[in-house]
């Protein structure tokens, strides 16, 4: 019988350097090789349609919104919530305004739901503010949204990564206690460091607009403090840019298309995730994506799974690309590879037999 999951909220934690392990991984979603798409989920058992794959909590995620100040929701800054912060008015009782901003006021776009939240988060937020402060505005206005988001998930990575290394008891207290099948997945910074991407895999240009930028904002030194080599930080970039999800309110890869065709909705943020980022692409997934109220990206089998398959998910919203030109342009723009899922191969074009293979073979 397959196991059931059931998904519910909780208080945060006072110390969120300990969540380092996913939250779900069914027992029968394992972890394999494969010598063309590298890492990939498989599972030895079957899994049935609507079950529960996975429960990952991200290592580092950041809102993406317009106009921070004014938008009706913005995730919550502690990574042990990451509760979306509704926006109250100045109307309401002071007690009912919880949305809490950074004291130093940073930039708008960091805040928490409540200030049990502020307060737990002060030491992982004290390494990114000094850096948001001097350079959130000049990056944006010189390089853009996208690069200065690209930027501070990176940030968010080495700070979580600073408070492992701060906090090693409390990684030794939970790998003690971790089962056999929790040891066999690579969790927390561990997890990060063993995504795939590395220079190679970009092009000559990006490579040298990253290198730049860590060059110029993200050094180790006073400002942030890493103890990272600059390769260090640009390899890092090379995986986040490889590996990070959206966050949108409806799930990824939801197939058949519905009719009327709705889209995943607008993206609220942006994140890393040790475990999930395992999962590979197919234009025909058997998963669908979605992140929980705590920003926990959750993998469900949409259809029924047998022994032996490969998981997959959709690394875009299909509703978006459907015919096979479309997909294949964004994925290789995107993420630098053609595909060859059983979807797109299908599709593609018959070529037509040429006159001399039309003819039959002639005995001698």
């Amino acid at each position: 019988m397959s196991q059931v999951v059931y998904i519910t909220e909780s208080e945060p934690s006072i110390e969120p350097f300990s969540q380092t392990q996913p939250d779900w991984i069914h027992p029968n979603l394992l972890q394999s090789t494969d010598p063309i798409k590298g890492r990939q989920f498989r599972v030895s058992g079957l899994i049935p349609k609507g079950a529960c794959l996975l429960v990952d909590r991200p290592y580092a995620v950041i809102p993406v919104v317009d106009d921070p100040a004014n938008h009706d929701h913005l995730i919550c800054s502690n990574p042990a919530c990451n509760r979306q912060a509704p926006r109250h008015s100045a109307s309401e009782p002071a007690r009912n305004r919880n949305r809490t901003p950074c004291p130093n006021a940073c930039i708008p776009d960091v805040t928490w739901c409540t200030e049990t939240c502020r307060d737990a988060d002060q030491g992982r937020h004290a390494f990114e503010c000094t850096w948001l402060k001097r350079y959130a505005a000049p990056i944006r206005a010189k390089w853009g949204e996208y690069d200065f988001g690209m930027l501070w998930v990176i940030v968010r990575l080495l700070a979580m990564r600073q408070g492992q290394l701060q906090h090693v008891d409390i990684d030794i207290r939970t790998a003690s206690s971790a089962t056999a099948t929790e040891k066999k997945w690579k969790c927390g910074w561990e997890g990060i460091d063993s995504l795939c991407g590395s220079a190679e895999t970009w092009s000559h240009d990006k490579v040298r607009a990253w290198t730049t930028l860590v060059k110029k904002y993200l050094q180790n030194g006073p400002v942030l403090p890493h103890g990272m080599a600059s390769d260090q930080v640009l390899h890092l970039i090379c995986q986040e840019e490889a590996n990070s999800f959206g966050l949108y309110p409806r799930a990824t890869g939801v197939v058949p298309l519905p009719y009327p065709s709705v889209d995943r909705g607008e993206q609220f943020a942006a994140a890393v995730y040790p475990t999930a980022a395992i999962a590979n692409h197919s234009c025909l997934p058997n998963i669908t994506h979605k992140p929980d109220e705590q920003g926990r990206m959750v993998f469900t089998a949409s259809r029924d799974i047998f022994a032996g398959e490969e998981c997959c998910i959709s690394y875009f919203d299909l509703t978006q690309h459907t015919d096979l030109t479309s997909r294949r342009e964004h994925l290789r723009q995107s993420f630098k590879f053609i595909c060859q899922c059983e979807r797109c191969v299908s599709e593609e074009p018959v070529e037509e037999p040429t006159e001399w293979s039309a003819m039959p073979m002639m005995g001698l």
